[in-house]
């Protein structure tokens, strides 16, 4: 997919949901023959496909930009030092 959104086909998602709308009125129309009809669901299926591609691509980026960013682990504490006496050795 190029930056600007384009399918394989050179169509945009807006362009290719514009063809798909032109291919189901040509199917519904009683003049489109038997053969035409079939090119034409093949093409619109491609356009499906391409245009799910997008959307998929789409929806992971936007996830990737609200994922929350992961703030580095603050630097462990360094422990005390003891005088060299413990509670068992007073004893």
């Amino acid at each position: 997919m190029s930056s600007k959104g384009k399918t394989d086909t050179g169509l945009s998602f807006e362009q290719s949901t514009r063809r798909l709308e032109e291919i189901v009125q040509a199917i519904n129309s009683p003049e489109t023959g038997l053969e035409e009809m079939i090119a034409l669901v093949e093409e619109g299926l491609g356009l499906i496909r391409r245009s799910r591609q997008l959307l998929a691509r789409a929806e992971l980026k936007i996830k990737t930009l609200e994922a929350p960013r992961e703030e580095p682990e603050p630097a462990p504490v360094p422990e005390k030092k003891q005088s060299g006496y413990d509670e068992f050795s007073l004893l």
